[in-house]
């Protein structure tokens, strides 16, 4: 059965062309800025593009970012009912043959954020834009920028505490009548923020759960993987091209798994029944085969898809696009190759064999990586 791509509540209609325009606004800017490398986006921009006056253009030329902008977010929610079609999964189910992927028979609806106040429902993938949108979702339920700078609690504790888990039937309910939002990135590019930030250091991030990673993972990983345990340190085993650390930050202590050794993990764990929120595929999680969104955002273009939620939810005023909670890196630097040339051609392909219908759903390819793997 096909199902139709997801409608706006009434409330969200108001506006909406509007709203259009000025995010098409947004994505001329941003080609134009591409196209000059000595430009770059800017606060100045945003503001642009969130203010309430409508922007006139000439006829052609807005009839031709309508289309464009219309079809952005609505070619991703086809994508996702075409994919599950293809596989046969949840609401999108065709025939009483049996599925490759294990899939959930309901969608998970106590880890959603639900505000019903400001009609916005958010599925947290973890390391996929969370940090900034618990952010967001903390400055919805009251707290304010100042606070939020300066206390030294988890975004999530407090976000969960604004929001709580509700029960199925009141989650479903609220769930259908808001603006239904999930975030996502390259699964691979995911997997290593996870690693980076979890699991490779564990003499910084504690306020990230370092030291519990370390304890629930990182220890087993070692000494199940790694020929001496951690007698065998971490610095040993890779030269400076196969990785980047902080030289701000102290050097891991030398028992931290390598990115290989997380790697041949993934690849022998039930990744369906024993799997952390923050490498679990996406399609297990947030359930987009049981579930119909009405906004799929991504964060390689985290600033143009912030602008359009906001917009369309209403939200000017209350939050404002932002990034929070980058890793390490290096400007220009293709952190990824780094990585992923400790991995072999066989474990990559593995990899993506496992995240397969992520990569499938929010249509994001892997033939890179496998350049980027050594032999």
């Amino acid at each position: 059965m096909w199902f139709r791509v997801a409608r706006f509540h009434g409330s969200y209609l108001v506006g909406v062309v509007t709203t259009m325009l000025l995010v098409l606004y947004l994505n001329t800017t941003l080609r134009t800025l591409q196209q000059h490398k000595k430009l770059r986006v800017t606060d100045k921009h945003v503001q642009i593009a969130l203010r309430e006056e409508p922007v006139t253009e000439d006829q052609s030329e807005l009839a031709k970012y309508i289309r464009e902008s219309e079809a952005e977010n609505s070619e991703r929610l086809w994508r996702i009912q075409e994919v599950c079609h293809h596989n046969n999964l949840g609401l999108y189910k065709h025939s009483p043959e049996k599925s490759k992927y294990i899939h959930p028979p309901t969608p998970h609806y106590n880890v959603f954020y639900i505000d019903r106040e400001h009609k916005l429902t958010w599925c947290p993938l973890y390391k996929a834009a969370s940090s900034t949108w618990l952010y967001n979702m903390c400055l919805l339920g009251g707290y304010t920028d100042e606070y939020l700078q300066e206390s030294k609690r988890q975004l999530s504790d407090m976000a969960r505490e604004l929001f709580p888990e509700l029960e199925r039937t009141e989650a479903e309910e609220a769930f259908h009548n808001t603006l239904k939002l999930l975030v996502v990135r390259h699964p691979f590019e995911r997997l290593l923020s996870a690693y980076r930030d979890k699991l490779e250091n564990i003499n910084i991030g504690a306020e990230h759960g370092t030291g519990h990673f370390y304890q629930k993972y990182g220890s087993r990983i070692v000494q199940k993987y790694r020929s001496g345990g951690n007698r065998t340190q971490t610095q040993s085993l890779l030269n400076p091209e196969q990785y980047l650390w902080d030289p701000r930050q102290p050097q891991p202590k030398g028992i931290e798994p390598t990115f290989k050794e997380f790697v041949r993990y993934l690849l022998n764990v039930d990744i369906v029944d024993h799997s952390d929120d923050h490498w679990i595929p996406y399609y297990l999680y947030c359930t987009p085969c049981l579930l119909k969104y009405d906004i799929i955002a991504k964060v390689e273009t985290m600033l143009r898809d912030q602008v359009y939620v906001i917009k369309v939810a209403g939200l000017q005023g209350l939050i404002r696009p932002r990034w929070r909670h980058k890793t390490y890196h290096e400007k220009g630097e293709d952190i990824a190759n780094r990585y992923f040339s400790q991995l072999s051609r066989e474990e990559v392909q593995k990899l993506y064999e496992l995240y397969k219908l992520d990569f499938e759903l929010f249509d994001y390819k892997h033939e890179k990586y496998l350049d980027y793997a050594g032999t």
